[in-house]
């Protein structure tokens, strides 16, 4: 049974599974969704300052703007102020929904790329881990119950 924690945990900081695929393996092996939620979100969680840490090291800004060129980064620039103004929203609903590719990981890097606050954004990615994982229980509580429902 440890083990199956300690999965949940790495599922949990792994990108793309993040809290949401650790609730999903906890559901397939019976496991308590609530306990999977509490382990896979501290996973997910703990992941985000080395994400930041990481893209800081790897001056992923620089990287950017020969990738996507300066052009975008101008438009970026010049709308800082929409940025600065609702960012911190966007920022929450983009890691709040539970598909691929739009959880904590991915937070972290547009965090990075619009030039947002670590501390704020960090916070911010860390309550959207915390919705999504809640959605997340709610879909796969309510599609067990369905399923068993059928089969009676």
């Amino acid at each position: 049974m440890l083990e199956h924690y300690l999965m949940i945990l790495i599922l949990g900081g792994f990108p793309i599974a993040e809290v949401r695929g650790s609730i999903i393996y906890a559901a397939a092996l019976n496991i308590n969704l609530w306990h999977a939620f509490a382990i896979g979100a501290i996973g997910n969680i703990i992941a985000i300052p080395i994400i930041f840490l990481v893209l800081g090291r790897l001056n992923l800004l620089s990287l950017a703007k020969r990738l996507f060129g300066k052009r975008t980064y101008l438009k970026i620039e010049k709308h800082q102020h929409h940025i600065d103004r609702w960012g911190v929203l966007a920022l929450l609903i983009f890691v709040a929904i539970p598909l691929p590719f739009t959880g904590g990981w991915t937070g972290a890097f547009v965090a990075t790329l619009l030039k947002m606050d670590k501390k704020k954004s960090f916070l911010v990615i860390a309550l959207g881990i915390l919705i999504a994982g809640l959605i997340t229980i709610a879909a796969v509580q309510s599609t067990i119950t369905g399923l068993t429902i059928l089969n009676q």
